[in-house]
């Protein structure tokens, strides 16, 4: 075994010393050039603590009845369990070991000692979910008015956590459990049943916060500690077992997501994660006969549906949200929180809509005009975010609060047609133009729409909910459902370089 470990030694000191050779920047110059993007980002830290810290205050004031202060002091550990089922979802959706396909086919097919080679691969991915997991305590403490020592102790238990779901994730891969993808449902589903029981006003008595936690959530938090490093330890041992397959995959997928984070599209991202999805089902069962001409595409997508039933059961679960923010006393704000909800839940349903939009030769070969072809890949998820819009009246009638039932329908209508008009926007957005003069940035030439890749959606949202949030309920509402109109006739009239030809 040492023979192995000092191969490895001398094959990673090989690799160091390729890389170092072709580097054209050393570390300090990199940094030197970095400089701007690090004080940014220190400015940018310190803003966005000062935001949360008024946010919790101003919260805290308007929040005056029993049941919004039993709601506010539950949220946070809500909050806590939630940031564990991500890094569990996040650790299983990556590896959390892995490689790139190049390492993968000539440095893992070596016979060295794979061990040694992940294991600082492993403790990295095991430091960013600490660190991960901290920040976010951090942010999840302040917003919920804990005191310093309390919120030191629950931030603690939070990365904790974090670690030892990732780790979970990395036994798992190794010794091929399968147990990681229960688990985040298992995790899900508490999460969810915790945000059920805000909304019907039925969550427990004002828990442990500022001053009053008790000695079990400090032993509970240093048990965590050293429950973390012994999955650390147990993950470590079983690196040798994992499969080259099982490292590829991972490496694979996060390199691809890097280069889509890098150039801020994020409608790429969405397309890898929809074809890894559909690459790992495998098989589907084909559904022959239908309707003709446009009718067809609705019923692909009602077929669609059927083959992706947990689309709907997310969308169904989301309902909870809009149903919290009124329950915590957001007011107004429960309309945007509503439509927000209603258009991340509802980005799953729009796989046969990006097809579309990404492919302008598909839509040349309809007998059709290319409006038509888009409205009829809009025709289902529209269908079913108004419907979900309808279902938060009583959520929007009780956060409105007086307000009249015909103007609580008018503001869910509106509500679900934000989450349309805003879906539509992002999944029918037009790529980056690079054959458009390029504007020169510290990373190179960059087309002038990239910028406004991470707004794509969230504007038109803006744009429809802000009648809502300063006119009346009714006349926001009929002003809301206006602009999504037109937002909508918009989109799906514009050319883009499509033509019909006959």
């Amino acid at each position: 075994m040492s023979a192995e470990r000092a191969e490895t030694r001398a094959l990673r000191g090989q690799m160091r010393e390729w890389r170092n050779g072709r580097a054209e920047k050393t570390l300090w110059e990199a940094m030197s050039d970095a400089y701007i993007a690090l004080f940014a980002t220190l400015m940018l830290g310190a803003t966005s603590f000062n935001v949360v810290r008024q946010v919790r205050v101003e919260a805290t004031a308007a929040c005056s009845t029993t049941a919004c202060s039993d709601a506010r002091s539950v949220l946070p550990w809500i909050f806590a369990l939630g940031i564990v089922t991500v890094a569990v979802f996040l650790a299983r959706l990556f590896g959390p070991s892995l490689v790139s396909p190049a390492e993968g086919s000539w440095l893992l097919a070596a016979p060295v000692d794979r061990k040694a080679l992940l294991r600082p691969r492993l403790v990295v991915a095991a430091a960013l979910s600490l660190i991960i997991g901290a920040l976010l305590g951090a942010v999840d403490t302040t917003l919920g008015g804990f005191g310093v020592g309390p919120a030191v102790t629950i931030t603690i238990l939070i990365a904790a956590a974090a670690v030892c779901g990732a780790m979970f994730a990395a036994i798992d891969q190794a010794y091929e459990l399968r147990l990681a993808r229960p688990l985040t449902w298992a995790l899900g589903a508490v999460v969810w049943a915790g945000l059920l029981q805000l909304a019907l006003g039925r969550g427990p008595s004002r828990m442990p916060q500022t001053q009053q936690l008790g000695p079990a959530v400090v032993v509970i938090a240093v048990a965590l500690l050293l429950l973390a490093v012994a999955l650390i330890w147990r993950a470590i041992a079983g690196l040798a077992l994992i499969r080259r397959d099982q490292l590829t995959t991972g490496g694979s997928l996060l390199a691809n997501l890097s280069g889509a984070f890098f150039s801020l599209d994020t409608l790429l991202i969405y397309d890898l994660l929809l074809s890894r999805r559909w690459h790992a089902r495998a098989t589907v069962k084909p559904v022959r006969g239908g309707p003709g001409g446009a009718w067809a595409l609705i019923w692909r997508d009602v077929v669609r549906l059927r083959r992706s039933v947990h689309t709907v059961l997310l969308l169904a679960a989301s309902l909870v949200v809009p149903y919290v923010a009124a329950t915590i006393g957001l007011g107004k704000a429960v309309t945007l929180v509503g439509a927000l909800t209603g258009f991340l839940a509802g980005l799953g349903l729009c796989a046969g809509l990006r097809v579309l939009a990404r492919t302008p030769g598909l839509i040349r070969c309809f007998p059709m005009s290319a409006p038509v072809v888009r409205a009829a890949g809009l025709a289902v998820p529209a269908a079913v975010l108004i419907a979900w819009g309808a279902a938060t009246i009583p959520a929007v009638h009780h956060g409105l609060a007086p307000v009249s039932w015909p103007a609580s329908m008018a503001v869910g209508l509106a509500v679900g047609m934000a989450s349309v008009a805003a879906v539509a926007r992002w999944i029918m957005a037009a790529p980056p133009d690079y054959s458009a003069p390029l504007v020169s940035t510290a990373s190179g030439a960059i087309p002038p729409s990239l910028f406004g890749n991470l707004f794509r959606g969230l504007d038109v949202l803006l744009l429809v909910t802000v009648p809502m949030l300063l006119a009346s309920p009714m006349t926001g509402a009929v002003i809301s459902i206006g602009l999504a109109t037109i937002v909508l006739v918009v989109i799906l009239n514009i050319r883009r370089g499509v033509t019909h030809s006959g």
